[in-house]
């Protein structure tokens, strides 16, 4: 197998790891500006889209890096508990979180710094340590960002240098013998030049069987500023993560009844001498603001990014009729993916009459290069699921070929934004993008090439009622190639992509120690692939599914001291149109959802008391299926203390020990939530 210098950048960044005993949090002169009211977070969404927080025409929710260290977020999964309709998908555990984060019902996709990401965000779940703020882009929007899910965007920003020397130092110690420590090292190199250097490594286990969780990431930022109308930013990270293949549990036995015992929440059945999944991925991000004068700039913008995995699988299969054999299958693979991205964007404001126009257009390059091949396994045998025996024990893995696969995606796309500011009050947005994909992909020899291209558009407005008082309106479009690139229709033509939209009507409010918003909306994935009804053995795009609902959210100081944060969402979830079977409730979305998030300062100097809870409903294991996912309603708790330059944070996640499940996708398995954790964090700022 190729050897990749993805290893050579290992061994160095975990000698940096190592040399340095480190953490996550930043000092806390560290953060970007924040407001006390309104939107928390300053600045445009997405570090791109150059349309302010406040004036975004769709719901958007920020969580900051303080808040995500207070709560013990240890994934990208646990941060999402605190927007109302997020399903916060399976523990970090399984083997890619990402597939079953969803937003309104419908998954949702990662950015960083604005840019889009493939696969990245699925090395590891837990490389928090150089994000700086995530904000939750609820519905499509695909203007700027291109082909993405359907459910949002989870844009990550990541942290940026700071002219003033300081960092800090953490170690966290916790449950199942998790060991993890951080940094963070902010300061100028030279009048011109500052930059930030970041990295975590983590020796853990897990509360699965046999599951250790090995994981390292690093990053380093840098900002240049040789005159004042240029300034050039860097970002390059690299995470890898080493763990166990973790098929799940049987569905029989975990949300059904085997008739015998619930099985144990820590039980692993794949196979633990021989299973393995090692994955890595290098990004590096560059660019510029060129200030051209007359109140126009440029912005070059270009990204490499890789993806790699080495991987053998063991999967849960149907369980026989004694309700404790459970059938499994295999296979052993690898892929190594590359990625790029090129961006040309010029904006600028100009004035007609009262009326100001600020003006986003670019043009968008991509290539997208992977590499994906795997064996089947021949010889993975049944396994008891009370009394586990585990095939790979006492014989080696044996394999047949199953398939190469290699394919290229070559992207080009425009777009152009507007937001026109038609009074003090009164702004709309518009916006278009047009992409055009070519792709080949050649299968066990077997070449084909197709050619996509799909066109998105938005309109929306804010209005400002009083200075407290907002309302806005939207309507989103966007597109997704996942499920269709390579894929024929039975006459042998390529399908175009699957698209979605959203409708949303909301109002804000953001006053002295009062933030809150609510919003209508009706989010739709049309054109999406199910079975042709005149042969079995092709698909048609005539999918459809649909959430409508109500979100509500908000913040509000009760008392100098006392923060409370609270959100709901109530969302219809169906899927309308299929020929598959399976017309009815749209899968893993709950009815109801709910969190609530307190923060009391207690009389004592430095020290403040942190309490959480999420509540989500009873939803469909999958789509229209009579198995279900149970209600569930979690309550963590945390204890700060601060004195000088130290920090000490005691969190206890799931304090109640609630025991309950989470899907997979299929009707065969499930994923257990994870149990009450506990960890306590120290941290040393300079």
């Amino acid at each position: 197998m190729t050897i990749h210098f993805r290893r050579r950048l290992l061994a160095g960044a975990a000698s940096l790891c190592l040399s340095l005993p480190v953490w996550a949090e930043p000092a806390k002169d560290l953060t970007d500006e924040v407001i006390v009211t309104g939107t928390k977070i300053s600045g445009d969404f997405g570090e791109k889209s150059g349309i302010p927080l406040a004036k975004v025409p769709q719901s958007v929710q920020v969580l900051t890096a303080e808040e995500l260290t207070d709560a013990g977020v240890r994934s990208v999964g646990d941060a999402l508990r605190a927007v109302p309709s997020a399903s916060v998908g399976n523990s970090r555990v399984a083997r890619y979180q990402s597939f079953s984060l969803r937003v309104r019902g419908f998954q949702a996709d990662q950015m960083r710094n604005g840019i889009r990401q493939r696969y990245y965000e699925d090395v590891d779940p837990s490389a928090l340590s150089n994000v700086e703020r995530i904000e939750v882009l609820k519905g499509p929007s695909a203007v700027l960002y291109g082909h993405s899910a359907i459910g949002g965007i989870i844009s990550m920003v990541t942290k940026r240098p700071q002219e003033n020397l300081a960092g800090s130092v953490s170690v966290l110690l916790g449950s199942d013998d998790q060991k993890l420590a951080s940094f963070d090292i902010t300061g100028a190199l030279t009048d011109t030049l500052s930059a930030r250097l970041t990295g975590e490594i983590e020796r853990s286990g897990t509360f699965v069987d046999f599951q250790d969780m090995d994981r390292e990431n690093v990053g380093l930022s840098v900002a240049w500023q040789p005159a004042e109308s240029v300034s050039a930013h860097l970002v390059a990270e690299y995470i890898e993560r080493r763990t166990l293949n973790n098929p799940g549990l049987p569905v029989i036995g975990t949300i059904q009844s085997n008739s015998v015992m619930p099985l144990r929440r820590g039980l692993f059945l794949g196979e633990p001498d021989v299973g393995y999944l090692d994955a890595d991925a290098p990004l590096v991000q560059a660019w510029a603001e060129v200030d051209l004068g007359g109140g126009w700039t440029v912005t070059p913008r270009l990204q490499y990014q890789e993806f790699n995995t080495d991987f053998l699988q063991t999967r849960v299969r149907p369980i026989l009729a004694d309700n404790v054999t459970l059938t499994r299958n295999g296979r052993i693979g690898a892929e190594d993916d590359e990625y790029y991205i090129a961006q040309l964007d010029l904006s600028g404001t100009v004035a007609t009459g009262a009326v100001t126009h600020k003006i986003l257009g670019g043009y968008e390059f991509g290539a997208e290069r992977s590499d994906f091949l795997q064996y089947n396994l021949t010889n993975v045998g049944n396994i008891n699921v009370l009394r586990p025996d585990y095939t790979f024990d006492s014989v080696e893995p044996a394999r047949t070929f199953a398939f190469a696969s290699v394919g290229d995606a070559d992207t080009h796309a425009v777009y152009f934004q507007d937001l026109i500011g038609l009074t003090d009050r009164f702004d709309v947005v518009l916006g278009a993008r047009q992409s055009w994909i070519d792709y080949t992909s050649i299968f066990n020899g077997a070449v084909d090439k197709s050619s996509i291209d799909g066109f998105t558009w938005q309109v929306g407005a804010t209005y400002r009622l009083t200075d407290a008082w907002s309302v806005y309106g939207g309507y989103n479009t966007g597109f997704d190639l996942e499920n269709v690139l390579g894929s024929r229709s039975a006459d042998g033509t390529p399908f175009d992509p699957e698209e979605s939209n959203q409708k949303e009507l909301g109002i804000r409010y953001a006053g002295d120690g009062v933030r809150f918003s609510a919003a209508l909306f009706d989010i739709r994935r049309t054109n999406y692939l199910t079975t042709d009804p005149d042969n079995s053995d092709f698909q048609i795009s005539n999918g459809e599914a649909r959430v409508r609902g109500l979100e509500l959210e908000g913040e509000v100081s009760v008392v100098d001291g006392w923060t409370l944060q609270a959100g709901a969402a109530f969302m219809d979830p169906e899927v309308i149109r299929s020929n598959d079977g399976d017309e009815g409730r749209l899968a893993d979305t709950a009815r109801f959802q709910a969190t609530l998030n307190s923060r009391i300062a207690l009389p004592v100097d430095g020290l403040e008391l942190r309490l959480g809870g999420t509540h989500v409903g009873s939803r469909s294991l999958v789509n229209a299926g009579p198995k279900r996912l149970d209600a569930y309603t979690l309550v963590d708790a945390g204890l700060g203390y601060s004195i000088g330059a130290w920090d000490f944070d005691l969190t206890a996640s799931n304090l109640l020990d609630k025991r309950y499940f989470t899907g997979t996708g299929t009707a065969l398995a499930v994923y257990s939530g994870d149990p009450r954790q506990v960890a306590l964090r120290g941290t040393v700022r300079f």
